[in-house]
């Protein structure tokens, strides 16, 4: 944990590593003496306790957009609700009524390359979905405010995804599919999903992935770019934030197709996923587990109070920096 007594040395330490990435309107962003627990938690509970699980397309989902369009209107962002219809999963009668879910899109305008942070808004029923995905949202969210006056160089664009879960299409693949030529424009993706209840914060890279048909062989991996996850890291321990990988063994420092970023990745677009898991020491090595007891996501387990502060927290905190860097263009290769 960074305290108050060590961010001068901290913010030394980031600018010499990215010397113009803290440069913004009114001066340089020390996201580490910005962001708190309690700015984060305060979005974790008006999602997760005030509005409860948020399955796909119901009036909890609609609810938890219109908190994140007016948190995003009020530090002055342009704002589009994208709407769309979607199958729910189990969803088999050919017959039945799709419902409605949304993405939430915020805007800051610069050149004509993006970068996307992104965090899905809905959850399954079980629990409250705190952990999948409000911590992920939250983090996003002080992220969001902490950057609110920065000028970028690069179009700065955060969305709220709807129909993660197992939706059909997903939230994420209706707005790739939405930006049509432009995806070619999108510098990197950023994906935040599931960072306060796992044993240890890590950062992915984007693979293609092909599952085999034998259910214990390993899939095929065709890895993507790494600039993006190697930033985070760097960046990372320059804050001393505890940020791992996937373990040599398995994934190598990629992920599977199984969040909103992968969306992305089949369009080659560069990605960074954020993770809260555990990988050492789990039953499985290609799925790993949340915490040593097993995992939370997608049970009655997944509530406000098994959320840890201080992980979201530094989630946020190297949210907002890797983003800073990417938008202002300086933590972009050539």
């Amino acid at each position: 944990m960074i305290t108050r007594r060590m961010l001068g040395p901290v913010v030394l330490l980031v600018a010499l590593l990215l010397p113009a990435a803290v440069a913004v309107a009114q001066g340089p962003v020390d996201v580490v003496a910005t962001i708190t627990a309690e700015d984060v938690m305060q979005h974790v509970r008006a999602l997760s306790v005030a509005i409860g699980a948020r399955p796909m397309g119901g009036e909890a989902e609609s609810r938890a957009a219109e908190y994140i369009a007016a948190a995003f209107r009020d530090w002055g962002y342009a704002v589009e609700v994208q709407s769309f219809e979607v199958a729910p999963p189990g969803d088999e009668e050919a017959s039945a009524e799709p419902v409605t879910s949304r993405n939430v899109i915020a805007v800051k305008p610069g050149g004509e390359g993006m970068v996307v942070v992104g965090a899905h808004v809905d959850s399954v029923t079980a629990g409250t979905g705190a952990g999948d995905n409000a911590s992920g949202v939250a983090a996003m969210l002080a992220a969001a405010e902490v950057l609110q006056d920065v000028e970028p160089v690069h179009t700065l664009v955060f969305v709220a995804f709807g129909a993660e879960e197992g939706g059909s299409p997903s939230g994420a693949s209706v707005y790739v599919d939405s930006l049509g030529d432009e995806i070619a424009n999108v510098v990197a993706m950023i994906n935040v999903d599931s960072v306060g209840v796992g044993t240890g914060l890590n950062v992915y890279a984007g693979a293609k992935i092909t599952w085999p048909e034998a259910e214990d062989a390993a899939p095929e991996i065709e890895g993507g770019p790494v600039w993006v996850r190697d930033l985070a890291l760097e960046l990372a321990a320059g804050l001393g934030l505890p940020f791992g990988t996937s373990p040599d063994d398995t994934w190598g420092g990629f992920t599977g197709d199984w969040s909103d970023h992968y969306a992305f990745v089949l369009q080659d677009v560069p990605v960074a996923y954020f993770e809260a898991w555990q990988w050492e020491d789990a039953a499985d090595p290609w799925w790993g587990q949340e915490t040593a007891e097993g995992d939370v996501m997608h049970t009655a387990g997944d509530v406000y109070e098994n959320v840890v502060p201080q992980k979201v927290e530094n989630a946020a905190e190297l949210l907002a920096a890797l983003t800073l860097a990417l938008v202002t263009g300086d933590g972009v290769p050539e």
